[in-house]
């Protein structure tokens, strides 16, 4: 963000009953983007209530050289799954934006384009596909110049997009200028920092030879009246109005030594309350607060009675608005990570990752690709069955992964990230197991049950297997075998063959080391109802006045991507439909 939001004092005191235009649940990127446009019209106000502290000053937050190191820290909520499992996600002003590994990258063209076939055929021409997000992709970025004044800080230039240097591109490194923007606020550029090692340019001539996977140029190519405060929001007040429902404000808590998150406070709003507080809620405890707790945007709407009635009268939540798939269709990836023993060279690169290969079905699984198509095809009915209590129904999801299957298949979407060279992460991106987070108190303070249903669907752990061998095959590739002293994780926990390894012993092994992306998306969908959506293609929370949702649980499905750069899509775009329809 360009312009530094003046927080109020942390007690409430100076917000308690105040009305402002906008109300903002969530300070993370989609959040303080939204705002941010907002109030660049001097005659509105803007209230942003965000759960974590501001703290932009802090290297783990601005520092990109330091990313990974906020997992598991004070920076970090943790959101508890099931069997163990953590969900990493910012505990600060950013959000989740503030900690990760700043990768900018975009899905595929086809897959926006299939998030407009899941609206009503009305909505299609508001622009959700390629085309449109595109446009808005582009606008949130500057084609900015970085340079290192010192080893570990990005210093902006005045000059404009600075490109892959001559060194930068012997190595591999492209751009196409069209796809980028010139004139937003967010930087996303090649730094000096970046490839600067020999294992970039051989883990791309390994990952070439030992799959097929071509070299892509550049995968994106497919104020005062703005107010932030330290809070936790319990609910959304709307009125008992017959018709659409009228939100008129939220409820809010504050912590400091004195409260301890007894005393509620109010904010009204005049227009609209937007609720951008990300994928799932969570319960934590913060060092400086007592038993402190996030809020999100499922929790945040059937708090405030607009969820599953079955469950949220047995919480005596009144039900304001019976919408049964509040929390369904909850979509996280996996990944694990495995290494190779480095010979005696510099890595030199340092810093965030910089090389990536994104294998579609057919670099996957090369001659058994066939008979992954027919497993798909035969057992989308199945799936669908499978997880239908954590969607609208079997017949939602048919469909919905019908169109999966057809950018898998056809589109060639890809379905695995492979990253850092040396130590591999391999991540499956598109996975048809779905979860959902669901209350289980009307307590605020009581965290829901969030069930990430990790490899419910047994399609999705032979997808993660094959990532798996694919690394492996990587990594006994030239050139980059020519760097390594041979594979050590898994190693000899997962024997080799001329298969890459037996699939159950890679299972064993996956199962009891893999680890959650933090990509989760789809909790409060953009479809039409009949599949199970939340919002409607203007994103408002159907059968309200003016609750819109703007965070990545509107994405109706998975991309092929890191999330960041679309979400920035969704929060400019959001920002104009909200001022087209107050003009």
């Amino acid at each position: 963000m360009t312009r530094l939001f003046p927080p109020y004092s942390p007690s409430g005191d100076g917000i308690d009953g105040a009305t402002f235009d906008y109300l903002v649940i969530g300070g993370g990127l989609a959040g303080l983007t939204l705002a941010s446009r907002l109030s660049e019209d001097p005659s509105v106000t803007v209230l942003v209530v965000e759960a974590g502290n501001d703290d932009r000053n802090n290297l783990m937050v601005f520092d990109i050289y330091n990313s990974g190191e906020a997992e598991g820290g004070p920076f970090d909520w943790q959101y508890p799954a099931e069997s163990g499992h953590i969900i990493d996600a910012g505990k600060t002003l950013g959000g989740s934006s503030s900690i990760n590994g700043g990768v900018w990258t975009r899905g595929s063209s086809a897959q926006y384009d299939a998030w407009t076939t899941f609206l009503e055929p009305s909505e299609a021409d508001v622009g959700w596909n390629w085309a449109g997000m595109l446009k808005y992709m582009k606008k949130v970025r500057p084609h900015s110049n970085f340079s290192l004044a010192h080893p570990h800080f990005l210093v902006e230039k005045s000059e404009n997009f600075m490109p892959p240097t001559a060194e930068q591109i012997v190595k591999g490194a492209e751009s196409i200028p069209v796809v980028h923007g010139h004139s937003g606020p967010v930087h996303a550029a090649f730094s000096h920092g970046m490839y600067g090692g020999p294992q970039q340019p051989a883990f791309l001539g390994s990952a070439t030879h030992a799959s097929g996977i071509l070299h892509c140029k550049d995968l994106c190519a497919g104020e005062p009246n703005c107010v932030t405060m330290t809070a936790f929001v319990s609910s959304v007040f709307c009125g008992p109005n017959p018709g659409l429902k009228l939100a008129s404000g939220i409820e809010f808590t504050t912590y400091t030594n004195t409260t301890n998150g007894t005393t509620r406070y109010t904010a009204y709003a005049r227009r609209e309350v937007i609720v951008a507080a990300g994928v799932l809620r969570v319960h934590c405890s913060l060092s400086n607060f007592s038993d402190a707790h996030f809020y999100q945007t499922p929790a945040v709407l059937q708090l405030s009675g607009i969820g599953d009635v079955d469950i949220l009268n047995p919480l005596n939540i009144t039900t304001l608005i019976d919408l049964k798939t509040v929390g369904k269709n909850l979509q996280e990836q996996t990944f694990n990570l495995m290494a190779a023993g480095g010979t005696n060279f510099s890595f030199n690169g340092t810093g965030p990752n910089d090389a990536l290969a994104l294998p579609n079905l057919f670099q996957l699984f090369g001659n058994g690709s066939n008979a992954t198509i027919a497993q798909i095809e035969a057992s989308i009915d199945t799936w669908a069955a499978s997880q239908a209590t954590h969607a609208h129904s079997a017949a939602a999801l048919k469909t919905i992964f019908r169109t999966q299957a057809d950018l898998i298949i056809k589109e060639k979407a890809p379905m695995v990230e492979i990253s850092l060279p040396i130590l591999a992460a391999s991540w499956q991106l598109l996975p048809f197991s779905r979860g959902s987070v669901q209350i289980i108190s009307s307590d605020p303070f009581v965290y829901p049950n969030i069930r990430a249903n990790y490899f419910n669907v047994p399609f999705d752990l032979d997808v993660q297997i094959a990532g798996l061998k694919l690394v492996r095959k990587i990594f006994k590739t030239p050139p980059l075998s020519d760097l390594s002293t041979g594979e050590v994780l898994p190693g000899p926990a997962v024997p080799d063959d001329a298969e890459g390894g037996a699939d159950a012993d890679w299972q064993a092994w996956a199962l009891q080391n893999f680890v959650s992306v933090s990509h989760e998306v789809g909790t409060a969908a953009m479809m039409r109802r009949e599949l199970g959506g939340v919002v409607d293609a203007h994103l408002k929370v159907y059968d309200t006045h003016n609750v819109r949702v703007v965070d990545a649980s509107i994405f109706p499905t998975q991309l092929s991507a890191h999330p960041s750069a679309s979400l920035y899509g969704v929060a400019e775009k959001a920002a104009d439909l909200i001022k087209a329809a107050h003009k």
